[in-house]
């Protein structure tokens, strides 16, 4: 599905799910080198930006989050940015994006603001629209491990364990989703063409602080969820090991007992005591005292 709005002299190409014919409208109507027509029928890409005189082509994937999963994923965006144009092809829907595009072609005001000048900065305003989109992702974050955290400590350790590993990977997905970009505004800013001149360097220097931004966040992140991780795990060998300890010194007391049964048990008329039946319960009583005065002993030292 293909849109496009014209202002100033300057043209938005916003492709959503490109098909053959889009494709053909791209060739027929811009020189596009056949690897970057080539990249966009092809598979999802890392981010990356490749230079040609008179147009650049730039591969960005970004964060997305599903109704029916919680796990972050990513879809690509392919940006065309050429003297006066930007042509956005979205190989999976980008709802944000398509949204900043209806807003702007229904408002002439917004209209004034991002197709005054060269097209760079209409690519501009697009990009910090998607990268603000990306925040409210990060805060979904940041209260996906407050809840995890409250898990570690209330010692739900099951659910944690799962969590945790999500919460991870989530993270984990979103940096490597970032990462590659770092290189691709950096080359922006210092990128000289007639398409971006530049006085207009200091807008993606903007962006490349924003990045930066979601990067040393989803840094510390991780952080702290390897920290919950540790926590969790000694938590787990606490509580492992509490078992343990109980289970062996429960074995330990019924020795005695084990003992006096497996030794009065035994068919013998010799045995001491063996016709004084009151003597014997006795002395099985006294050691019952002893063992429950045993863990009483244990459980108020905290032993147990």
């Amino acid at each position: 599905m293909l849109k496009l709005k014209k202002y100033n002299n300057i043209t938005w190409v916003n492709i959503v799910e490109p098909d053959e014919a889009d494709l053909k409208y791209m060739t027929d109507n811009f020189k596009f080198h056949q690897l970057d027509i080539k990249d966009i029928r092809g598979e999802a890409q890392r981010s990356k930006i490749d230079i040609y005189p008179f147009y650049a082509f730039i591969v960005l994937r970004f964060p997305v989050t599903y109704n029916d999963s919680t796990l972050i994923g990513s879809h690509e965006l392919d940006v065309f940015l050429g003297e006066n144009y930007v042509i956005t092809i979205q190989k999976k829907k980008l709802k944000s994006l398509n949204q900043y595009f209806y807003k702007v072609a229904n408002n002439k005001k917004l209209q004034n603001e991002v197709f005054n000048g060269k097209s760079a900065l209409l690519l501009y305003h697009i990009l910090e629209e998607l990268y603000r989109s990306s925040f409210s992702i990060i805060d979904w974050l940041a209260l996906e491990l407050n809840r995890v955290e409250q898990k570690v400590f209330n010692e739900e350790t099951k659910q944690a364990v799962k969590d945790l590993a999500q919460t991870r990977r989530n993270i984990l997905t979103f940096r490597s989703i970032i990462d590659p970009q770092r290189f691709v505004f950096k080359t922006l800013v210092n990128l000289q063409r007639d398409y971006l001149s530049k006085d207009l360097a200091i807008y993606f220097d903007d962006i490349a602080d924003s990045i930066d931004k979601i990067y040393n966040i989803l840094f510390n992140y991780k952080e702290l969820i390897d920290g919950l991780h540790e926590t969790n795990e000694s938590l787990i060998s606490h509580s492992l090991n509490r078992v343990i300890k109980i289970l062996t010194i429960f074995s330990v007391s019924m020795l005695p007992l084990t003992l006096l049964t497996g030794f009065y048990g035994m068919n013998l008329e010799s045995l001491p005591l063996i016709h004084n039946e009151s003597l014997v319960w006795c002395i099985f009583g006294g050691l019952a005292v002893i063992i429950i005065g045993l863990f009483m002993y244990l459980k108020k030292k905290d032993i147990i």
